[in-house]
């Protein structure tokens, strides 16, 4: 029977024990400076591709191998005075967070909106807490609190047209770098003590635009919100996140994952409640459900489901092949572990020639990116240049229902594993990129696989970019199995650009008259299905 505590101190966090019910005495702020932070070191999935080695994230809860055990916030607020992330769960099952307001202090985003332009110049202001300290007319920081952000050619911009009232832009790179290495001078305006006003005088023609917003970070993703690592049935409900630092949510190698009355939005003064991905699942099996929840100003996917391939390099006996990564955000995360089906596939178009249990994954110490993985069997030479799947971790499935998603920059919700995914009941509006995505890739970028299938019922997507719905694997044109069925029934579309779907390598695909559309001239593609069934939809102008 689970044992009932009230709380009144965040030191709670240190003294948690299995079957324990945990419930906040009132609403507290909890305002955590660095110190009170906890240091966890290791690997999480889709991290900086800049770094091969272990890095360290500070978090403000830390729960390791506790069992059944729920944490009832009662709508107390977890407030970080410095970097940091919120909650890291390891190895734990029927764990519950709810009930709590998540926030930093000082976002480590930097934002300014262009006031005017001239030829060669423009006058921006600041958002609260972002500053441009002076050190020569063209040398200058630009900091946000105590956190600097390197203006380095490593980092992505977006750009928001405020009229249009959406993250419109993104550029990645050099690209984004080029704004700032372009200034000749700078000259500092106003200084408020809140906000600053300055002026950028380049070496050529304006690259700003007037009326435009300019957010700004690395790709450095050395926090993140959340990270559950190999947990089974993890809720995190009614919970509300003002900022999250690079990523939201890493779920790896967990089994069942549920979000329900989550609200992600930023402060009033702001623009930008999470710069990466709002949720990541890597590798994971069971149900994941995102449900009645809202997300506005995320800067990345609100979902990004990943599948788990590796590169064969070599064979180094009959029951051992030599295996990389190849795709830096997946570095020292084991591939695998006693006893998993693992398939041998063919990066061209997916198709499997054979399925082995694994004894064993040895990770090199030295270089994260490569590991060997040992069989019971033997494994047939012509595994070299194919790829590996671990077919045990590769089947959670999507229940993503009744969600508000946005002002969304990039895809909204992007599938590239396993499973039958349910997206019904939600509203989009305003994603620049494709509402929802499913493509698989064994040739680059090693995260994608095969889609049993896709149920996009009952939703309303308006002012979505085209194509709204997108199947577009990257395999050869031979294969017609991708995705085993993708079904599109009973949605709304409006003011989107005119192509609503791109469905290719899909075994089934069903666009049925049930849809609602407010133009005539939509249009839809379709390659390489073997089964199609498109229906005249209702037109409502």
């Amino acid at each position: 029977m689970q044992k009932n505590y009230t709380f009144g101190s965040f030191s709670v966090f240190e003294q948690l024990q299995d079957d324990g019910c945990y419930t906040s005495k009132s609403r507290y702020l909890f305002s955590l400076s660095a110190d009170k932070l906890k240091s966890i070191s290791g690997y999480v999935a889709n991290s900086s591709p800049h770094t091969k080695e272990e890095q360290t994230r500070h978090f403000a809860i830390v729960m390791k191998g506790l069992k059944n055990v729920t944490v009832d916030g009662n709508g107390s607020r977890v407030l970080l005075t410095d970097k940091g992330s919120f909650a890291y769960l390891e190895k734990c099952e029927n764990v519950t967070l709810r009930n709590f307001v998540f926030d930093v202090e000082t976002p480590c985003c930097p934002e300014f909106t262009v006031i005017k332009t001239g030829l060669t110049s423009a006058n921006v202001k600041f958002s609260p807490n972002t500053r441009a300290e002076k050190i020569d007319d063209s040398t200058f920081d630009i900091k946000c609190g105590n956190t600097k952000i390197a203006v380095d050619g490593k980092g992505i911009t977006y750009v928001r047209a405020l009229d249009a009232d959406r993250n419109a832009v993104f550029t990645i790179g050099k690209e984004s770098a080029d704004i700032f290495s372009k200034v000749s001078k700078l000259d500092i305006l106003d200084d408020d003590g809140t906000n600053q006003t300055v002026k950028f005088s380049f070496k050529s023609l304006c690259p700003l635009k007037s009326g435009f917003s300019y957010s700004y970070r690395t790709n450095i993703r050395d926090e993140a919100g959340f990270v559950l690592d190999s947990c089974k049935n993890v809720i995190l409900e009614n919970c509300a996140i003002k900022y999250m630092h690079t990523q939201g949510v890493i779920a790896q190698f967990c089994d069942n994952v549920t979000v329900d009355k989550m609200d992600v939005r930023p402060k009033p003064s702001r623009s930008v409640a999470c710069t990466g991905n709002v949720f990541d699942f890597f590798a994971c099996t069971g149900n994941i459900t995102v449900k009645n929840s809202y997300f506005s100003g995320c800067l990345g996917k609100i979902v990004n489901m990943n599948a788990q391939y590796v590169k064969v390099n070599g064979k180094l006996d009959a029951h051992t092949l030599a295996c990389s990564y190849s795709n830096p955000k997946y570095y020292g995360i084991p591939f695998c572990k006693e006893g998993d089906v693992v398939a041998v596939t063919e990066t061209a178009d997916l198709v499997s020639s054979g399925r082995y249990l694994a004894s064993k994954c040895v990770v090199d110490q030295i270089n994260p990116d490569l590991f060997n993985v040992s069989f019971s069997d033997e494994i047939p030479h012509d595994a070299v240049g194919k790829v590996l799947e671990n077919l045990s971790v590769n089947s959670a499935n999507l229940i993503f229902t009744d969600n508000t998603l946005y002002d969304v920059p990039n895809k909204a919700i992007c599938i590239n594993s396993s499973g039958s995914h349910l997206i019904k009941g939600n509203n989009f509006k305003k994603v620049t990129k494709s509402a929802i995505f499913a493509g698989g890739d064994a040739q680059k970028e090693y995260v994608a696989g095969h889609v049993e299938s896709i149920y996009v019922v009952s939703n309303r997507f308006s002012d979505c970019n085209s194509p709204v719905i997108a199947a577009t694997p990257s395999v050869t044109e031979n294969v017609g199995d991708f995705i085993q069925s993708l079904t599109v029934s009973s949605n709304d579309f409006s003011e989107s650009e005119k192509i609503l779907y791109d469905v290719r390598h899909t075994r089934s695909f069903i666009f049925d008259n049930k849809n609602v559309c407010d133009d005539e001239k939509y249009q839809g593609t379709t390659a390489f299905c073997l089964s199609t069934e498109i229906q005249d939809y209702e037109i409502i102008y």
